[in-house]
């Protein structure tokens, strides 16, 4: 316990604290206080602490194993994050990463107390977790993280090329005068993908989100809420009781392997040879990421198993994709059909309606038909608020009305 007020005070001002005002924490349940079970490891610069334990490789996480995420390839892993650099990597060479931290906003007094990072062994799957048991340790712990970061072939994380890696970077800057620059690494960041998977039908992208969701898991009461943890760290260092650490430890454990287990459901959705085993906005999700990667054919194949999965206001969007597509591929004759279909579905959208307008009038020359649906067009417009939007689309539509008209007249003599 610390129970010695100057050796407080000497912690927290390391953290930019007044010793007077650490954040106040309450349990949601009663927890017992046992120690913390690591070893300190010896550098250079101090002593660092360090938790260790390793699952077997078939260990199940959701839905699939550990290992089941080393059926992929990087090169997969690399068109999934958009990030050439990552088809270099061995997929068992990969480091998963995650950190809690004294800061949820970040900042150059924000530190990484606890850093979790999972790796692949002969034996299974390695979690280490560094933790600072005194902000003084932060040289030491960064030191003997080096370790396993040298060793990667790339990083996995969630949101990390926003927060963890800028995070670790400023702290190597700071606390080891080294500049590590783990931004330009390998790396592939989950949240960007499933963000494209999944934006469409969860409430929210985030971790707990897509592990109750997707992955099926309930974390146990040992959890604690990611927003509780900062003021956890501080009360730790004010009172010495590990109960908040536990919980913490346990937050970081799930959130190391939980980044196993959403890599494999991301890169098996988009290998998935089987559309149908796709939701329909994981189908568009997939359809759009080929269409941006150049492959004609499995784009299609995708947008279509969309428009066949999908209802409401999802098969709206679904069409629109596959008609903009088709169009784009200079086969708008073979959009017909999506263009009427979102237009019977979205009657207050003039969009499909001028779509076929323009179909009409430039590649079949049938200004009556054109007419038709750009009367359809302003029937649509109809439907919309007056404001400032609804008059600037009624000049163009009368516009192409006046010049549709004028054609017709001179094809009828």
């Amino acid at each position: 316990m610390l129970n010695n007020t100057s050796d407080l005070r000497r912690r927290l001002r390391r953290l930019g604290r007044r010793a007077t005002a650490p954040v106040p924490v309450t349990l949601p349940r009663a927890a017992v206080d046992r120690p913390l079970e690591g070893e300190e490891i010896t550098t250079p610069l101090g002593i660092a602490y360090r938790m260790q334990r390793s699952y077997p490789s078939d260990h199940q996480h959701g839905p699939s194993r550990l290992a089941d995420l080393l059926v992929y390839d990087a090169l997969l892993a690399s068109d999934v994050a958009r990030q050439p650099a990552l088809a270099q990597a061995r997929m068992d060479g990969l480091l998963f990463l995650d950190t809690e931290t004294t800061g949820l906003a970040g900042g150059a007094g924000t530190l990484a107390f606890l850093v979790g990072v999972g790796t692949f062994t002969a034996e299974g799957f390695r979690l280490r977790q560094y933790f600072l048991r005194d902000p003084a340790e932060e040289a030491a712990m960064l030191h003997a993280l080096l370790e396993d970061l040298e060793a990667a072939t790339g990083l996995v994380t969630f949101n990390g090329q926003a927060f963890d890696l800028p995070l670790l970077d400023s702290r190597y800057i700071v606390g080891l005068r080294q500049r590590r620059n783990l931004m330009a690494a390998p790396h592939l960041d989950l949240l960007h993908p499933s963000r494209r998977l999944w934006s469409r039908s969860l409430p929210d992208c985030t971790m707990g989100t897509i592990e109750q969701q997707v992955l099926h898991l309930r974390r146990t009461e040992d959890d604690i809420p990611g927003a509780l943890i900062p003021g956890m760290y501080l009360e730790y260092l004010r009172t010495g009781a590990t109960q908040g650490m536990q919980r913490v430890i346990y937050h970081n454990t799930m959130d190391v392997l939980s980044l196993v287990g959403v890599a494999t459901q991301v890169l098996g959705r988009h290998r998935q040879p089987d559309l149908s085993q796709l939701t329909a906005s994981e189908a568009l999700a997939v359809g759009r990421w080929h269409q941006r990667a150049g492959r004609v054919d499995p784009a299609e194949q995708a947008l279509r198993s969309a428009v066949a999965l999908s209802e409401g206001d999802l098969r709206i969007e679904a069409l629109r994709r596959l008609a903009e597509y088709m169009k784009r591929g200079g086969r708008a004759a073979e959009a017909l059909a999506a263009w009427a279909e979102w237009h019977d579905r979205a009657p207050s959208d003039p969009t499909p309606c001028v779509e076929l307008a323009k179909y009409f009038e430039w590649e079949i020359r049938d200004a009556h038909q054109a007419l038709y649906w750009t009367g359809e067009a302003l029937g649509a417009l109809g439907r919309w608020p007056a404001d400032w939007r609804r008059d600037e689309a009624l000049v163009r539509l009368t516009h192409r009305l006046v010049r549709l008209q004028a054609k017709r007249l001179t094809q009828t003599r």
